[in-house]
C-alpha cells in the first residue's frame, strides 16, 4: 500500500499541471467523487478516506486544485494516508498555486510555526494577504485570515509588515 501510495505521489507531482479544459470536467468528477466519499462517515469511514485520496489523485493528476488541497489535508492529519507533514506542505503549495484559498491558509499556519517549512513570518504574512485578494471569499473565511494575519503582525515589526504588503501589491498591481 505505501509502495502504491508513494507512486500515486510521484505520478501527481510529476504531472500536477497538465490541467486542460476537456479534461477539467473529468477531474472536477473525480473531486466529486473523493468528497463524496471522504463525506460518508460510515463504519469504513478508514477505507472511504483511502477510496476518496484515490480519486482525489486522480483529479490533482489534471491539476485540480481542489483535489490538491484535500490532499494536503489528508497527508497533514493521516487520513486514509499515512501522516507526511511534507507531502501535505508540498500538495498545499501546488493548491495554492492555483489560488485556493484554504491551501494558503494552511501553507501560512504551517510556515507561521515552522512545521515542516522553515518558519518565516513575513512569507507567512504574504500568503495570508494573497489569500485576502480573493473577492469571492464567504465572511467566514475573511474572518479566519483577518484574525491570523493580525495574530502574525503582532509578531513582524512595522517595516516588515510594510515590507510585505509592498511587495503583495507589487505582485497585484494594487495597495493591500
Amino acid at each position: 500500500v505505501l509502495i502504491l501510495t508513494l507512486g500515486l505521489i510521484l505520478f501527481v507531482l510529476a504531472t500536477a499541471g497538465k490541467l486542460h479544459a476537456e479534461d477539467h470536467s473529468k477531474a472536477q468528477m473525480q473531486y466529486m467523487t473523493g468528497l463524496k466519499l471522504m463525506k460518508d462517515q460510515s463504519k469504513n469511514a478508514a477505507t472511504n478516506h483511502a477510496k476518496a485520496n484515490f480519486w482525489f489523485t486522480m483529479a490533482a493528476h489534471e491539476g485540480h486544485g481542489g483535489a490538491l488541497f484535500h490532499l494536503g489535508v489528508s497527508y497533514e492529519n493521516g487520513r486514509g494516508v499515512q501522516k507526511g507533514l511534507r507531502l501535505a506542505a508540498r500538495f498545499y503549495r501546488l493548491a495554492a498555486a492555483r489560488h485556493h484559498v484554504a491551501a494558503q491558509y494552511n501553507l501560512a499556519v504551517m510556515t507561521a510555526h515552522g512545521k515542516v517549512i522553515k518558519r518565516d513570518l513575513e512569507k507567512a504574512l504574504a500568503l495570508i494577504l494573497i489569500a485576502k485578494q480573493n473577492t469571492d471569499l464567504n465572511p467566514n473565511a475573511r474572518l479566519r485570515l483577518n484574525q491570523f494575519q493580525t495574530a502574525v503582525e503582532t509578531m513582524l515589526s512595522n517595516a516588515q509588515i510594510n515590507r510585505t504588503e509592498w511587495q503583495v501589491a507589487k505582485l497585484f498591481g494594487t495597495r493591500i
